[in-house]
Order: C-alpha cells, then sequence, then structure tokens
C-alpha cells in the first residue's frame, strides 16, 4: 500500500507532462523594428490576460566585481519611474484586480502582471514605464539595498545550510559566472556607485534585450496596436554583454 502511495504522484506528473506536450498552443511571435522580440497567445477562456516582460540578464551577465545587480534590480525596478511615483507601481494593479511578480535566474530576469483583460493597456504601459525610464537614483537605490539585505539574511545567513548552494556553485565553477549565486555579494553591492546602476539598467533594459509575452483574452491586432503605442518608440540599443566563459571540465572531486 505504502509503495503505491508513493509512485501514485510521480505517475500523476508524468501524465500532466504528456498532456502539456500533446496541447498544441498556438501564438503569433514578431518583433518590433527597435528589436523587441513579441509573443502572443489567445485565449478566450476567462477574462483575464497575462503580461510579461523577460530581460536577457541574469547574474552570468554580471561584472565579478558587482555581483548581485540582475537580483538587485528585479527590486529596485519597482521604485517607480517618471511617470509613476515611487510606491506606486505595485498598486495601479491591485487596484484594477490584479496581481504582479517578478524574479531572477542566472540567465534571465523576468516581470509579469495578471490582470483582467480590459486592462490590457494598463500592463503594457506599467511595462514600457520599467524599460523606458525606470526610476534609478541613490533613495531607490539604498531602499532596495537593505531589501536585498534582509533577504540575503533570512534565506543564506540565518537558515540551516543555507549556503549549501553557493558553497556547490564556487565549487562546480571555476571560471564561468554560474560560480556566484543570483543574489551575489552584499559587499559588491555597498561598493557599488549610483552611476554602476545607472550604467547596468541602460546596457541591459533594452527593447532589443527583451521578450514581451501576452496571453489570454487578447484580440492580437488590437493588441499589436496596443504594444506600438507603447513600446514602439523606445529607442534600440547597442547590444548588451553577453559571456562567452568556456568552463573547463572539472576532472575529478570538488
Amino acid at each position: 500500500m505504502k509503495s503505491k502511495i508513493f509512485v501514485f504522484p510521480w505517475l500523476f506528473a508524468g501524465a500532466l507532462s504528456l498532456q502539456a506536450q500533446m496541447n498544441n498552443i498556438k501564438f503569433v511571435e514578431y518583433d518590433l523594428p527597435n528589436g523587441l522580440h513579441v509573443i502572443l497567445h489567445e485565449d478566450h477562456s476567462t477574462p483575464i490576460v497575462a503580461v510579461s516582460v523577460l530581460y536577457h540578464v541574469g547574474s552570468k551577465n554580471e561584472n565579478p566585481e558587482r555581483t548581485g545587480f540582475a537580483h538587485f534590480f528585479e527590486h529596485l525596478l519597482f521604485e517607480g519611474s517618471d511617470n509613476i511615483e515611487r510606491g506606486e507601481y505595485d498598486k495601479y494593479v491591485q487596484r484594477a484586480g490584479g496581481t504582479l511578480n517578478a524574479n531572477t535566474s542566472f540567465d534571465r530576469t523576468f516581470y509579469f502582471e495578471i490582470l483582467p483583460s480590459n486592462q490590457l493597456g494598463l500592463g503594457l504601459w506599467l511595462e514600457s514605464e520599467r524599460m523606458l525610464h525606470a526610476k534609478v537614483d541613490e533613495k531607490g537605490v539604498e531602499t532596495q539595498r537593505q531589501v536585498v539585505k534582509e533577504e540575503r539574511r533570512q534565506r543564506i545567513e540565518n537558515q540551516p545550510y543555507g549556503s549549501v548552494l553557493e558553497e556547490s556553485l564556487k565549487r562546480a565553477y571555476h571560471v564561468h559566472p554560474y560560480k556566484w549565486p543570483t543574489i551575489g555579494s552584499m559587499a559588491h553591492l555597498d561598493a557599488a556607485k549610483e552611476q554602476d546602476y545607472v550604467d547596468f539598467y541602460h546596457e541591459f533594459y533594452v527593447p532589443n534585450n527583451a521578450t514581451l509575452s501576452i496571453a489570454g483574452d487578447i484580440h492580437p491586432e488590437e493588441a499589436k496596436q496596443l504594444i506600438s503605442q507603447y513600446f514602439g518608440d523606445i529607442p534600440e540599443r547597442n547590444e548588451p554583454y553577453r559571456p562567452s566563459v568556456v568552463e573547463p571540465p572539472l576532472g575529478g572531486e570538488v
């Protein structure tokens, strides 16, 4: 009996995986002239829409002396913009009955809003503000610096075995930037100047380094018009830094 209980979740997970592979999810994709890649998926089953922007910047794109920047920006870019007052970003979504969040990995930073479908324009406006002229200033940097420090204390420094991933990475990788965790070094964040953050933003938070995805209760042609309205005039910038480091074989125990 115990073995059946143990096996069932794995069978269930396998069935879900197979079903997902069998689903033919139709989508439209194209690029704006400024390099922004767009993916649209139409689904009228519920009157909601998900708006997400994935930036091709993660911890692997960081300066080894300024680790933690990608994750730091995940926090910083909720501070507001030229047209959104500090601390008001979340409130726009909440007042519209939606939700939002973001996350960072070695390879990308991902932001999303889930909104009633009649609020698609709001989601696009918010993300275009983040891309075009987010607040990157000393006040926001210092606020989020303290937030990230507390996150590190809670998740790593004050947790049993909290540093196991960090210790494993620096042994598994000797030269590749995967060798440091996404949360990075607090000493690096403390040492960074405001201009360091501004430069990082202008290099990586650009349309030609991003993918905009919209899924849900949309009409693609209407969505395309809104996308052009909010993102079409954002200028393309130089190609961001992408590491080409090749990690040599370990050749033994680490």
